[in-house]
């Protein structure tokens, strides 16, 4: 065949190859380059991925889904594009690359490069001007979670949820945002952050179309890290007509350990203060007030309270010894009906 005519059909060839065959191979070498020079390394000593890096993986990821997308047919179809990035996910063990389609023609990605929230992000695709493009993007601290959520008018919904590093003692920090895409815009429509400016972690979640049920802890004055007898709320939502989470319903649980801690955050400020009516209100017996130490504290032992007598519980306290030393004391309080109060106290047994 003519050299001429071998240029033509090597053109027409090329022409043919639909526009997510060539560069997917060079995308997946370029990526397992960047995972063995910079993922591992961040992932082993932590920090944050550098700036061109991020950059880099992140138009990766993206180009591989927008030119799936603009090949139409099969190779646009959700099972394709899983396929596709299931092969970055193998260059790097670390990473896990889900997309999940909204409907009306969107796609959710919840790009996961880290467990320790390196380089993660959540990203939506759709169209702009009749072409696949990229409408939004989130990176934040925490491991990202994507759930499609109810079917809105002209568009579609979605719930991000982003988890922060676990406290050690059954909860974790979350943020949610409930975002709405309508016309190519990308609106929130609820926020925790907002419910929640103190912040919420959370020990259970549960999240169903129209529907999330949180239970959380319950911070306040006298809150104590790691134990298992505080309170905490379970908070129900449901989906709103109008957009946005409704708040349904609201459980507290170990809420005895709650009102505890008002009358011994009371009571201890009141030592401290040398406010002698509140410390007659919240230990109303004489006898028991002349037993108490001068200057006693609390301390950041846990509180007990015996399941067979849940009107009583015991609060652990110090008292200063004059030489940098503290003596450890149980507090004994009893619940009446004007709440807390102080009824026993005594140095502990050594």
């Amino acid at each position: 065949m003519p050299l001429p005519a071998l240029i033509c059909l090597a053109l027409l060839l090329a022409a043919a190859t639909p526009a997510w065959a060539a560069p997917p191979r060079d995308r997946l070498d370029r990526f397992r380059e960047i995972a063995a020079a910079r993922l591992s390394v961040v992932e082993d000593m932590g920090g944050a991925l550098d700036p061109a890096s991020q950059a880099e993986v992140d138009a990766i990821l993206d180009g591989e889904v927008l030119d799936s997308l603009e090949a139409g047919g099969p190779f646009a179809s959700i099972e394709f594009i899983r396929e596709r990035l299931e092969a970055f996910s193998g260059a790097w063990g670390g990473a896990s690359l889900r997309v999940e389609p909204l409907g009306g023609g969107l796609l959710a990605g919840r790009f996961r490069l880290s467990a320790k929230g390196v380089g993660n992000s959540v990203r939506i695709y759709g169209r702009i001007n009749g072409r696949p493009a990229l409408l939004r993007a989130w990176q934040e601290d925490g491991v990202p979670e994507v759930y499609p959520w109810t079917a809105a008018a002209g568009g579609a919904e979605l719930l991000v949820i982003w988890a922060g590093t676990p406290t050690g003692w059954g909860s974790s920090p979350l943020r949610l945002a409930l975002w709405r895409v309508r016309d190519g815009m990308v609106s929130a429509m609820w926020r925790s952050d907002e419910r929640y400016p103190e912040g919420l972690w959370v020990s259970h979640a549960e999240i169903r179309p129209g529907r999330v049920n949180l239970r959380h802890e319950v911070r306040y004055p006298g809150w104590k890290p790691g134990c298992d007898v505080q309170a905490e709320q379970e908070d129900r939502y449901r989906a709103s007509p109008g957009g946005g989470l409704v708040l349904v319903s609201r459980q507290l649980f170990n809420g005895w350990h709650r009102d505890l801690q008002r009358s011994a955050t009371r009571f201890f400020s009141a030592v401290k203060s040398g406010d002698r009516k509140t410390v007659a209100d919240l230990a109303p017996d004489a006898a028991v007030r002349a037993r108490l130490p001068a200057g006693l504290l609390p301390e950041a032992a846990c509180d007990s309270q015996n399941p067979d007598t849940p009107g009583t519980a015991i609060v652990a306290a110090a008292a200063p010894l004059g030489d940098g030393r503290r003596e450890p004391w149980s507090l004994w309080w009893g619940r009446g009906p004007s709440g807390w109060r102080l009824t026993g106290a005594a140095p502990v047994l050594k």
